[in-house]
Parts: structure tokens; sequence; C-alpha cells
């Protein structure tokens, strides 16, 4: 029996998704932290379960040759990042093949395509560095513990720069959190720290205009609760409107600090496009944008197609910006509903659907069988829940499409995915 503190030599036959090697010892999964397919190693256990266990690596014997030294020096403490320590080929094949044995550990059939990654650093266009004791930087994985972090590879170096200044200017006042965010196209800058009482920030809003180009906006927010999500904050305006303005697939979106916005806006471009193109629509049809957010997809759908789009979103600050966006971009075929998805009932000839890590609750599927669209492409940031909707989708309908893979967040041990479904 496999027990904690155990010490095994093992040989490592696969890696996962989240950077952990695999191997099986008296017929148990074993999971051994960020080792990579063939190599030999010995290995501690640090976790037992009833089917599977987690173990590190305390000496290894025989290193893979995709196994690069991570250019990065806070890899192992930080966490944000789970494959640094291979080259990103070696990352995009294990991602393929993640997803390929998803579907079928769920009896799908379906042709998966080569992954796509047009950028691999220097992507991100919106981070939240944590401050502690004038230092900052991320919280390590499932911790509340600052891992100070200087150098993020994933970061436009802009942002370290506004951060150490920041830090040193309020070194004094009870600064929490930074919060920014950079738009692609126009290379507007939004700054927002984040206090734990309220704290005058007028002076450094003026100082920070003069030191920095691009700063287009500067908000601040307090917030006690130790723990805070991001989305609940609420930010007050010091500097400029509250807003920065990027572009999209050809088409202008402006941001909110609470406004959903993928991070990666380069692949995020190709994987509308790709979204688009599945949904194969003309003037003479009607598509509905599920969970729309500010309306990024579905403005650029009924710009490029002529179709008559609605939008659909429970947030109602999201059906704001989404409606701003449509008028910016003087699209008119496009209208936004403020409601939950499941109580959408007008017909469509096509249904783009967005959702969230968890995927469709049971009652939108019911929706979206209820309303019988002869098309629906589905947008996925995560290949188990999509699989898991898929499994209910295909009563009614069919895979229609190959599932194209998107590398959004490189490095790390998240993919995104489109796969589009036709009425049987």
């Amino acid at each position: 029996m496999v027990k904690i503190n155990d010490i095994f030599t093992v040989e490592i036959e696969d890696t996962n998704i989240f950077a952990n090697g695999i191997c099986h010892i008296d017929g148990m999964v074993v999971f051994v932290e960020k080792a990579l397919a063939g190599e030999k190693c010995e290995i501690k256990i640090t976790d037992v379960h009833k089917k599977f266990a987690y173990a590190k690596k305390t000496n290894v014997g025989v290193s893979s040759k995709n196994r690069v030294e991570p250019i990065c020096p806070v890899f192992n403490e930080c966490g944000g990042c789970s494959f640094l320590h291979c080259d990103i080929d070696v990352e995009n094949k294990i991602k393929e093949n993640y997803i390929k044995s998803i579907f079928k550990k769920n009896d799908i059939d379906v042709n998966v395509e080569k992954i796509s990654t047009p950028v691999s650093e220097k992507y991100r266009n919106k981070v939240v560095f944590f401050v502690e004791n004038g230092k900052y930087g991320y919280l390590a994985g499932g911790t509340n513990k600052l891992v100070e972090h200087t150098k993020c590879i994933l970061n436009d170096d802009v942002f370290e720069k506004i951060a150490r200044y920041t830090v040193e200017f309020f070194k004094n006042a009870p600064l929490r959190a930074i919060y920014l965010r950079r738009t692609f196209v126009n290379k507007e800058i939004m700054v927002c720290p984040i206090f734990s009482r309220e704290t005058d920030i007028v002076k450094y809003a003026t100082n920070l205009v003069s030191q920095f180009d691009n700063i287009k906006t500067v908000l601040y927010s307090v917030c006690k609760d130790r723990d805070f999500a991001l989305e609940k904050v609420k930010f007050k305006t010091i500097y400029g409107d509250g807003y920065i303005n990027d572009e999209l697939c050809g088409l202008k979106f402006r941001i909110s600090p609470s406004s959903f916005y993928q991070v990666n806006p380069v692949c995020a471009d190709l994987l509308y496009e790709k979204a688009i193109e599945l949904a194969n629509l003309d003037k003479e049809k009607i598509c509905a944008d599920l969970f729309c957010g500010t309306g990024t997809i579905g403005i650029i759908c009924a710009k490029k197609t002529g179709a008559t789009v609605y939008g659909v979103e429970i947030n109602e600050d999201a059906v704001k910006d989404a409606k701003f966006n449509a008028k910016l971009n003087g699209i008119t075929n496009i209208s936004f509903e403020a409601t939950d998805a499941k109580n959408f009932k007008k017909a469509v000839d096509v249904a783009i659907i967005d959702p969230p890590r968890k995927g469709c609750m049971p009652i939108m599927l019911e929706t979206l069988l209820r309303l019988k669209p002869k098309r629906i492409v589905y947008v996925s940031c995560n290949a188990e829940t999509l699989a898991r909707d898929l499994k209910t989708l295909l009563l009614d309908y069919q895979i229609a499409s190959p599932l194209y893979p998107f590398n959004m967040f490189p490095r790390t041990s998240h993919v995104e995915s489109v796969v589009c479904l036709t009425q049987k």
C-alpha cells in the first residue's frame, strides 16, 4: 500500500495538463509534480487518496530530452505557469493529447486539429500584483503567501515598471494590490491600486501620468476583505474616464475595470474569427450570442456577416458596455438583453455560447435544446465541461466540425477550444 513519505524509483509514463508526470505504483495512479514523460526519477509520496496519490521528485536519474531550464527564477514557488520546464512545442502536444483523451474518455468522436499558438510570451493585457511589506508579486497557488516577482515573462515590461513605481510611492500607505490593464492595439493603460482603507491618490495619479506614456485612466478601490474577487470590486475614477479602448478583429471596444476581455488579444482574434466562420451566417439568418459579456463575439459577428444578432448576458454592467461597443462601431443589427440566458425565447438559426469554466448549467442545455438552433458554436475554456455538455447536446445534435484548440494561455495549464454542432 502506498503511504505518505514512501520513496519509490519510477519511470514517468505521461504528462497531464497540470504538468504532473503520471506513473503507476501497485496499480495506483501517482501524479509527480513537474515530471515529464520518459524521465526516471526517485519520488516521495506527499498525499494519498483512495485511487491516486501525489508525489515530488527527490532525485532525477534520467531527464527527459524535452526538459529545459525554466527562465523564471520563481517558477517552482509561484504556480502561475506550469510548463516553463519544457519548450512550447512540447506544451502544445501535451494540451492536444489532453483534449483528445477527454473526448475519448467520454466516447465522443471528434477530430482535434493542431493547436494555434500565435504568441507565447508577453501576451497578458491584464494583471493583478499583490503587495505586502513593500514587495509585490503573485500569491502562490491555493495560498495567501506572496511570492515576490518583478519580471514575469507573460507580462508587458511596462506592468513591472508601473508596479515598482506604485509600491515605492505608497510605501507608507495601506496598499494591498495593483490591478493593471493595457490594450494591444492602442497601447492605452489602466492603473487601479487597491487599498485596505481610504487613501488620497490624486498626487499619485498626477505623477504617474507624467512618468509613463499612454496612461489613459487611473482608478482606485478600497477593499477590506482579506480575500476579494476582482469582478466584485468597485472602483472610483481619479483620472480619465474610467475606460481604455482596444481593437479586436478590426472593431473597436471600450473596456472598463470589470469588463471580461480575453487576456491574450492576438490569440482571441484567431479564435473569434474561427467561431464566426463555423457559425456560417449571412444577412438572412438570426444568431443568439449567449453569455455575451461585453458583446465581443456578437458584435464582430454582426459586423462581418450582416446577420441579426441577439446578445444575452446576466451582468447589467457588461450589457451597458456591449451596447456602447455596438454604437461605437455603428452596428445596428445587434441588440442586447440583460437577463439569464435560460430566459431567452426568440427563434434563431445559430447559437454561439461561451460559458465560464464550469460550463453550462443543466437549465442552459435544456434552453439550447428547446430553442433548436440549426447550428451551435461552442467556445470553451475547459475541455472536461465541454465534453460533459456535448454528451447532452448530442441527443439532438451531431459534431459538424473538427475541434479547434487555441493556446490562449501559453505556459499555464489552460487551453481554449471551439467546435460546431448541427441538428441531426
